[in-house]
């Protein structure tokens, strides 16, 4: 088992927010995918790893230098602009 993380930025509304995310990984079992453990948004980078439970002061400075740099965008949907249809099935 493995953990690995990931940050990236987003500007919403003129306001810079950051995304970090906390994954399990087990490199040694074929076919199972990642796991989300936690994730953190904020306009405050620290915060935001707060919220995410990432506390390696290491680890915190690796992802903030690669914040910038990462290929990643986050894409915000208005879910009121856009039309659905919500199905709901009864328990059996």
């Amino acid at each position: 088992m493995e953990k690995i993380y990931t940050s990236y930025t987003k500007k919403i509304q003129n306001t810079t927010y950051y995304f970090v995310k906390k994954f399990i990984v087990f490199p040694e079992f074929k076919d199972v995918p990642s796991f989300l453990e936690s994730f953190g948004m904020h306009t405050n980078f620290n915060k935001a790893c707060e919220i995410a439970l990432v506390n390696d002061e290491e680890i915190r400075i690796q992802l903030l230098n690669g914040t910038g740099h990462s290929a990643r965008q986050a894409k915000v949907i208005d879910l009121n602009d856009s039309n659905f249809t919500v199905q709901k099935v009864s328990g059996l």
